[in-house]
């Protein structure tokens, strides 16, 4: 068992508090991905199991042993940093058995798990070759591999895709999550990418502030969010966020500002006299009769967005009041223009205006 838990984990630098109170556990196996902004959190939580910070307060569980005041190599660990971290004047072989040598592994079991390792990330022709004569994508293999070979119960990444273009960058997304699915190593992985989260974690913890936002299965992360932080980091284009006042009509709830007033059939009972209601694109469509949508509704274009295979239009349907329609396909909307939409009943996202937690959907 190799599972990690942090247990009321805490790390301060003076009065600033980089990660406070964190109540989380990476099951057996399991890709957890921590994703969240700049300053976050996310990157202190992984440096904490790693050893490379002590903790200033709680504790932190490695195959339930405490391993608080242990050194790096005794933790079963191992990581691959945001630079490849590889040694320029060895060749990829070396690079991959240094650790094992420095461990003392015999040389036969050194050959062959570089054999296995290097056949898994077909990097089985480029061994003689040095980091200087590889692409940045083989170099971060070698990083990965070199992780990989020591066979390790954890395995930590700390944003190792970053330094990668974009085409690359998507192609070893799915060259590591095949390689976790081949081999399960319970897998702890840091990114700012909400795209790099929701496509390869089995579960996700979004992080803010230093603290915990929301951890679920990314379909859970998207559908339902926490709070309006949740909402609005997770989905491109964001989700649109709107505060309006609240109130019971006849048949449902009727929400509204400056004269923009949406009927709901069904609403969470207990709603407060103002919300945030959150929308996304995808459930904010382009009028058709018969689509079963609420509306129609107008909005003056504000700006748009044509990415081929659909496109989005930012309207204004009030002061204040802003949200994002999505269109198929590639079309021309002029700054400026009236376009009627719809929304699909039972997708508005209802947060407390005050607290900015989920009260239910709508």
């Amino acid at each position: 068992m190799a599972d990690v838990r942090w247990d009321g984990a805490e790390k301060r630098y003076g009065d600033v508090r980089a990660l406070d109170d964190l109540r989380l556990e990476a099951a057996d196996g399991e890709f957890l991905v921590l994703v969240g902004p700049s300053g976050s959190g996310k990157t202190t939580a992984l440096r904490l199991v790693a050893g490379l910070e002590a903790l200033t307060g709680g504790h932190v569980w490695i195959g339930g042993r405490q391993v608080d005041r242990l050194p790096p190599r005794q933790r079963g660990i191992a990581m691959v940093f945001q630079d490849y971290a590889l040694y320029p004047q060895m060749s990829v072989e070396k690079n991959l058995a240094f650790g094992l040598r420095i461990a003392g592994v015999p040389r036969g079991e050194i050959r062959e798990r570089i054999g296995t390792t290097a056949e898994m990330l077909g990097l089985a022709d480029l061994l003689g070759r040095k980091p200087r004569e590889l692409s940045g994508g083989q170099r971060q293999r070698v990083a990965l591999g070199r992780a990989l070979v020591r066979g390790a119960g954890v395995l930590l990444m700390d944003e190792p895709l970053s330094n990668l273009d974009a085409q690359l960058r998507a192609q070893t997304r799915i060259e590591i999550k095949r390689l976790h699915e081949q081999a399960p190593t319970t897998t702890v992985y840091v990114t700012h990418d909400q795209v790099e989260a929701m496509t390869m974690g089995d579960r996700v913890a979004v992080m803010q502030g230093g603290k915990l936002q929301q951890v679920a299965d990314p379909a859970t992360i998207y559908d339902d969010p926490a709070n309006v932080f949740v909402a609005s980091f997770i989905g491109t284009p964001a989700m649109a966020l709107n505060r309006l006042g609240a109130a019971w009509g006849d048949g449902g709830a009727e929400l509204g500002a400056n004269g923009f007033t949406l009927r709901v059939p069904a609403a969470p009972e207990a709603l407060p006299a103002d919300v945030t209601v959150g929308l996304r694109p995808e459930h904010c469509r382009l009028w058709r009769d018969g689509d079963g949508l609420l509306g129609p509704f107008e909005g003056r274009v504000e700006s748009f967005e044509a990415l081929g295979r659909e496109s989005f239009i930012g309207v204004e349907v009030a002061d204040g009041v802003r949200l994002v329609v999505a269109a198929e396909g590639t079309m021309r909307s002029r700054l400026g223009e009236l376009v009627r939409f719809g929304i699909v009943p039972g997708r508005l996202h209802l947060f407390s205006a005050e607290s900015g937690l989920a009260l239910g959907r709508a």
